[in-house]
């Protein structure tokens, strides 16, 4: 683990990093320098939410079996607690070749403890922290053993809510209007434990809204060329779509709990309820916009804790998510006891996926494409 500075070293170091955030207009750090240092491996494994707060999914981590010549991706939300995130971090490092990492809401999230300002620099500072682990942040290209090349394309992202960036939400919809309701009468946690700088001081091009400020993070790494194939992935969900389950999405959760050895039953995701409306902090547009500009074949993300495996206009979109013990023991985050834990994601053949059902008409009148 990375030794504990002073709490007066912390100070020091945390009013240099707002400096340099604010000064940097709260670009990250190392995007033009891009690794091209190809690392020999066999397979790409992707998985996201591991929720390493709960001791049983820590538990989970350790009890992975080694991949030491293979790569894992892991799209955020490991834990809120940068102890428990570089400790659950550094159990990968030593059972795989390579790891990659984005950060999700909960990473962002402060705590008592935490000397940090505002949500982005805590982001900074977790940058920092993977690069002390070798745990890979930035574009990065990898070779198989068959002489394969991908390239491996991590993307900072932010939700769009309808009340501040309406053409980039996701938002369906619900019974309850967004206007009837805020963030935190919704009980949705970021609004209590995100704190974010004012955005005023951004370009014209941000608007205010936290999903472009963290889609122009992401700048030099769209705005490349890339010379093999691309894998990218992100924490939150890129297309609306993505958001409701399909009956195939239904089958595999029956499936999940019959491997689990429970019981039988009919099977259907809640919609869009009166108290909670995912889709108001899902993803934003932007996101998947990214993902085609780099012309990425597959892209990983997490964030929903419902799993999903479609191709859309020829992209391959997975949600990989461990989740929550219940969720598991529920069969709800289905593959992850079916599929032994990670998803495989590149270095063996894959099965062809159906496309998504049609939704029930409600939901599918309020998207727009």
């Amino acid at each position: 683990l990375i030794p504990m500075a002073s709490p007066a070293q912390d100070s020091v170091r945390v009013a240099i990093v707002a400096c340099v955030l604010f000064l940097t207009g709260f670009k990250l750090p190392d995007q033009k320098d891009f690794q091209r240092t190809e690392s020999s491996m066999s397979r790409i494994y992707g998985i996201s939410d591991l929720h390493t707060d709960y001791d049983a999914n820590l538990a989970f981590v350790e009890n992975l079996p080694e991949r030491l010549s293979d790569v894992i991706i892991v799209a955020g939300d490991i834990s809120d607690d940068i102890s428990r995130l570089i400790e659950t971090l550094t159990i990968l490092k030593n059972k795989y070749k390579e790891v990659f990492f984005i950060p999700g809401n909960h990473e962002l999230w402060l705590n008592n403890n935490d000397p940090y300002p505002n949500s982005l620099v805590k982001l900074y500072e977790i940058v920092r922290h993977c690069k002390h682990l070798g745990v890979h942040t930035e574009p990065r290209k990898v070779r198989g053993v068959d002489g394969s090349e991908v390239w491996i394309v991590p993307l900072y992202s932010w939700y769009a809510g309808p009340e501040d960036d309406p053409r980039n939400s996701l938002y369906v919809p619900g019974k309850v209007s967004w206007k009837e309701q805020s963030l935190k009468e919704m009980g949705w946690s970021d609004a209590f434990f995100c704190k974010w700088p004012s955005l005023r001081r951004r370009s014209s091009g941000s608007g205010g809204s936290l999903a472009q400020l963290f889609a122009e993070m992401n700048s030099d790494r769209i705005n490349r060329d890339y010379d093999a194939p691309v894998i990218s992935f992100s924490h939150f969900v890129p297309r609306a779509e993505l958001m409701k389950a399909s009956c195939q999405d239904e089958l595999e959760i029956a499936q999940e709990r019959s491997v689990m050895g429970l019981p039988d039953q009919a099977w259907k995701e809640r919609d869009f309820g009166a108290r909670f409306n995912f889709s108001r902090v899902a993803g934003s547009n932007v996101l998947d916009r990214q993902i085609r500009k780099i012309r990425s074949t597959l892209h990983l993300y997490g964030h929903q804790h419902r799993n999903r495996d479609r191709i859309i206009k020829r992209i391959r979109y997975v949600s990989h998510c461990l989740g929550s013990p219940r969720e598991q023991r529920e069969g709800i985050t289905w593959g992850i006891r079916s599929g032994d834990g990670p998803k495989l994601l590149h270095g063996a053949p894959v099965r062809e996926t159906e496309p998504a059902l049609p939704t029930s008409p409600r939901v599918e009148d309020s998207f727009r494409y």
